[in-house]
């Protein structure tokens, strides 16, 4: 049983309540780091995990994160969590507003966990899970979720609602009561929220209110497929695109299948007709896996005014062996995208918007043969788009994050004998996560071009291959030389056209400098 008592001995209800000598001391002591992102979202110190509240208030995008802010402070480690919150008008540039809520009443005094944000007339709808625990004098501690509410204002001050919106746990259920993501259909609202059954079996639970204040238990969302959701799930979403519903979902504890489910926690999303609102039936075809990558968790969507379905996400570190901790801080979110529907399934890419971040590109059609570098040193920020025509026996590599020497780099093959696309980040640079593997597949047709694309910064690479149908997402942590691209052809000749485009840093803006 973990010792919660030691785990929360130095709990603390806000930042105020912490030395503002350590806080500066904690923000510094990060910025010595060279895997400072320039174009992502990451923890200004501490941890961030979940994006939260992901939504469009006042003309204005909102993002707010789940932030352990304190989590590397020593002697003491103080424990504080709650949401950072940040605002922008492009979705690239980013004004950062500074912790949005705290755990500090009594139903979130262990934490304010993951929820979601809804326009409700002039203000921002936010519900949320506070985490608290009870027996506390005991050693057995029963966790008490409670699904809270609060209120932002257009000048972003949040308040919250002093009454729980739905007490848990619930009965047939578990503690493991969480992550509620709000929306609205026709008359009444709706909630999504993870759940674990006594069984410890997961689940997705649906609620509906009239009011946002008053909330009733539709019941769980069943599927037509019989599937295995794991011992839990997390962070359910459900929306319409087009005129197909859509649940994106985390089941946690799914075994490995050949080239799925190699993460420690898995994304999953079922695509059908529009759920049965009032019961919880949901006709759909068979679980899918968001992201084939590495590092990818807790996503969340929104609706863009001009109708795009957004999606952002936590680039996960599961076993948190992260190397950026010796710099005090954690956590990532990946660079935002745009979801479409396309025979059947969930296609993903950057937004149009990245094109704001464009400095300068290089372009061209050569074919390889041989081992050739394609770009010499520059920063690895860059929007790399690819077409690549491959023989029938060709193995084509593309390397980035690459040494002069081509001994270290991300791998990235396209192998038109075996059909199959896989990137391997053995020799990235630091080793982090290797029990969970070091290389990702899928399978391709090399018969036809293969698109590839790209989103690479300092530490991270977004790999959306066949104009997103796969998906690969993941942290790297390289040395400050491994900045170059190499290619090479094995077999036979392939056809490469490219274009590489470098990426200016976001705007990152302080509430006291607007």
């Amino acid at each position: 049983m973990e010792n919660r008592k030691k785990g929360f001995k130095n709990l603390v209800k806000n930042l105020n309540e912490v030395p503002k000598s350590l806080l500066k001391a904690e923000r510094e002591k990060v910025l010595h780091s060279p895997f400072r992102q320039i174009f992502h979202i990451e923890s200004k110190m501490g941890q961030l995990n979940d994006p939260n509240g992901f939504s469009f208030y006042n003309g204005w995008y909102h993002l707010f994160h789940q932030s352990f802010p304190l989590k590397f402070t020593t002697n003491p480690n103080y424990f504080e969590q709650g949401w950072h919150h940040y605002k922008s008008k492009n979705l690239i540039d980013w004004l950062d507003l500074g912790q949005s809520m705290s755990n500090d009443t009594k139903f979130d005094d262990y934490g304010v966990y993951s929820g979601s944000a809804l326009q409700v007339d002039s203000k921002l709808f936010i519900i949320y899970t506070g985490n608290s625990w009870v027996e506390t004098e005991k050693d057995q501690w029963q966790r008490k979720p409670t699904q809270m509410g609060a209120w932002m204002d257009k000048d972003n001050k949040t308040v919250k609602i002093s009454k729980p919106l739905i007490n848990g746990p619930l009965q047939g259920y578990t503690g493991h009561f969480r992550d509620p993501k709000v929306f609205r259909i026709n008359d009444f609202y709706y909630v999504v929220i993870g759940a674990q059954r006594e069984d410890l079996t997961g689940t997705t639970l649906l609620f509906r209110s009239k009011d946002l204040n008053e909330w009733q238990k539709v019941g769980e969302v069943k599927t037509n497929i019989e599937q295995n959701q794991g011992y839990m799930v997390e962070c359910p979403d459900y929306f319409l695109l087009g005129n197909r519903g859509v649940l994106i979902f985390c089941p946690q504890g799914l075994k490995t299948k050949g080239n799925h489910f190699q993460n420690m926690f898995q994304v999953c999303y079922f695509i059908g007709n529009k759920m049965d609102l009032a019961t919880g039936a949901f006709n759909c075809l068979a679980m899918r896996e968001l992201d084939n990558g590495f590092n990818f968790y807790a996503p969340q969507t929104m609706l863009s005014p001009d109708g795009r379905r957004l999606l952002t996400a936590w680039m996960s570190i599961s076993n948190g062996n992260d190397p950026t901790k010796k710099y005090g801080y954690t956590g990532c979110l990946i660079f935002p995208r745009e979801l479409t529907i396309k025979e059947n399934r969930l296609y993903q890419q950057p937004i149009q918007e990245i094109q704001e971040l464009y400095t300068s590109k290089i372009q061209g059609k050569q074919e390889v043969l041989q081992e050739t570098v394609l770009v010499e040193k520059g920063s690895n920020a860059r929007d790399i788009k690819l077409k690549i025509s491959c023989k029938q026996d060709s193995v084509f590599i593309f390397d980035i994050f690459s040494d002069s020497k081509n001994e270290r780099h991300l791998r990235l093959i396209i192998n038109a004998l075996k059909n199959s696309f896989i990137v391997n980040r053995e020799k990235a640079g630091t080793s982090f996560e290797d029990e969970f593997g070091t290389e990702r597949s899928c399978e391709i047709d090399s018969s036809q071009p293969i698109q590839l694309r790209i989103v690479q910064d300092i530490s991270s690479a977004e790999i959306f291959l066949e104009d997103g149908r796969n998906v690969f997402s993941m942290r790297v942590f390289p040395s400050k030389d491994q900045n170059y691209i190499f290619v090479n052809s094995l077999n036979n000749k392939t056809t490469l056209e490219y274009q590489i485009n470098q990426l200016r840093p976001m705007r990152q803006y302080s509430k006291d400098e607007i």
